[in-house]
Order: structure tokens, then sequence, then C-alpha cells
């Protein structure tokens, strides 16, 4: 099981953190009484420095592999999100920023689009019927495209897990197709709950 940035203090300190940190105080604590006069000092003071610097470097060692167990397990969660929720959460989302939700034809869901809003005037799809593939390439965007046009939209938003290759980036420089990839859906949404939380407190 993960553990949660709840769980209590000490149940995440290693024992090499107090022994470091231990012998960094005890160092700190002896040196100011021998600072003064004691030809030892400077070799308390490298001690002390030593041990610091090997808490804190161990330190953001640990910290940094609980932060990445943190992105995947939140990483886990969205990929395993049903399509049907993506497209209600989208929906979601661009309700709250004034676009008006219009629900896709038949034609519009055989292309891949799950959300179809309007506002001002413009209109924008998503397709998210592909989502879950790892790369997005040059045959990928072009049909996105082509579809775009066949539904009368002004942007495509392709939505996916996975990331364009340099193929697709180029050709989304110049045609309306842009891309809403893991780390944008991880933003959106908690922004979304966060809206939410607020709303009903």
């Amino acid at each position: 099981m993960t553990n949660t940035i709840s769980a209590p203090l000490l149940s995440r300190v290693k024992p090499w953190q107090l022994v470091g940190l231990g012998l960094s105080g005890w160092c700190t604590i002896y040196s100011f009484g021998l600072l003064p006069w004691s030809v030892y000092s400077a070799l308390i003071c490298n001690i002390q420095g030593g041990c610091f610097a090997a808490t804190m470097t161990l330190a953001g060692v640990e910290a940094s592999r609980y932060g990445l167990g943190t992105t995947t397990h939140s990483m886990s969660w969205i990929n395993a999100m049903p399509t049907d929720l993506l497209n209600q959460t989208l929906a979601q989302i661009m309700q709250q920023q004034e676009y008006l939700v219009e629900t896709c034809t038949p034609v519009e869901k055989e292309m891949g689009f799950g959300v179809r809003v309007v506002k001002s005037g413009r209109t924008l799809v998503f397709e998210t019927g592909r989502w879950h593939e790892p790369i997005i390439n040059l045959a990928h965007i072009q049909a996105a495209e082509e579809n775009r046009k066949k539904a009368l939209a002004d942007i495509a938003y392709i939505v996916s897990l996975g990331l364009p290759d340099e193929a697709a980036k180029a050709f989304a420089q110049t045609h309306p197709v842009r891309f809403l990839g893991r780390r944008e859906l991880m933003v959106q949404f908690a922004a979304e709950q966060a809206a939410a939380k607020t709303t009903t407190a």
C-alpha cells in the first residue's frame, strides 16, 4: 500500500536520518564550546557539515522516491478511468468554463469524439475514443483533422495518455488540432475536484 501524505511523520523517518541529524546536532553543540580556543574546532565543523550534507542528500533521495511513487499512483488512477467517465468529467470542466455542451451525434461518436462544446460561436470537439493509445502519430492526427471538418468544428482536441511524435507535432502547428495529454488532464481533474468541494462546502 502506498503511504499518503497524511501518514504520521515518524512512520516515514528512516534510522539513518535520525543518526545523521543526531551527529550533526551533537557537533553543533560541541563546536560552540570549543570554537573560540580549540585547534580541533575546524575538524568538528567539517564533521558537522559532512553529517548535515550527507543527511540532506539521503533525505533528498528518499523524497524523490516518495514523489515517484505518488506520481505513479496518480497515473495508474487516470489510466484506469473509463472513457464514459472521462467524457463526463471533460464536459463538466467545460461547463465550468461557460461552454455549452452539445450531444455528439452517432456519426461523431463513431469518429471517436466524446465531447462537443460551443462558446461564442466556436465549436470544440474532443476525441476520446483512442485515448489509451501510447503514441499519437501522423496518421492519427490527420484522421482527427478530417473528422473535425466532417463534424463542422473549429478545433479538435486529441485526448490521449500518449505523446505525439515529431511528425504529429509539426502537423498540429499548421492545423486546428490540439493535444490534451495526461498531465493536462490531471491538472484539469484536480481543478474540477477542488471546485466541486468548494461548491458543496
